[in-house]
C-alpha cells in the first residue's frame, strides 16, 4: 500500500516540468513586429518587393496562431496606425492627382493588407477582427481616389499576399 501512495505522489511531481509544453505555450511574436509604426512605414517603403520589418520579419509572421493577447493588442494597434496614417497620404491625392506619396502610400497600403490578410489564414480566425480594421483603416478614402491609386493599392494588395 505505501508503494502505491509513494508512487502517487512521486508521479505527478516527476511531470510538473512538463506542464508548460504543449499547445498552450504559444508561438512567440518576432521582436520587430513589435517595433514603432515609424518602423512599419520604413520597412513597408519597399512593397512591391518583399517587406521584412527591420530587415528580419514577414508582416505575416506578425501573427503567430497562438500569439499572446498583449501581442496581438501590440501589433494589431501597430499595423492600423500605419493603415491610418498611408490613408491619410492615399486621400491627399484626389480624384484628379496622382502626387508621388500618394501613389507610394496606396502601394504600402495594399501590401500591408494583403500581408495582414495571409498571416490571419493561418490563425483560424483569431485575427480577423485585426484583417477588418486594418483594411477599413487602409482603403478609407481609397473609393474616391484616382483610378491609378485605386489600381496602386491592388497592385500591393496581391504583392503582399504573395510575399508579406
Amino acid at each position: 500500500m505505501r508503494k502505491s501512495l509513494a508512487l502517487a505522489l512521486i508521479l505527478p511531481a516527476l511531470a510538473l516540468p512538463f506542464a508548460g509544453c504543449g499547445t498552450g505555450a504559444g508561438i512567440p511574436t518576432p521582436p520587430a513586429c513589435l517595433t514603432t509604426p515609424e518602423i512599419w512605414m520604413t520597412a513597408l517603403a519597399q512593397a512591391p518587393d518583399q517587406v521584412l520589418i527591420e530587415g528580419d520579419s514577414k508582416i505575416s509572421e506578425c501573427l503567430p496562431a497562438d500569439q499572446t493577447a498583449a501581442h496581438q493588442e501590440e501589433v494589431g494597434r501597430t499595423a492600423v496606425e500605419v493603415a491610418t496614417r498611408l490613408a491619410t497620404f492615399t486621400k491627399a491625392s484626389g480624384k484628379d492627382g496622382d502626387f508621388e506619396s500618394s501613389v507610394e502610400a496606396a502601394m504600402m497600403a495594399g501590401y500591408l493588407v494583403g500581408a495582414i490578410e495571409k498571416a490571419a489564414e493561418e490563425t483560424e480566425g483569431i485575427h480577423a477582427t485585426l484583417v477588418s480594421r486594418v483594411e477599413a483603416a487602409a482603403t478609407n478614402g481609397l473609393q474616391g481616389a484616382s483610378p491609378k491609386i485605386r489600381r496602386t493599392y491592388e497592385k500591393g494588395y496581391e504583392a503582399g499576399r504573395e510575399t508579406g
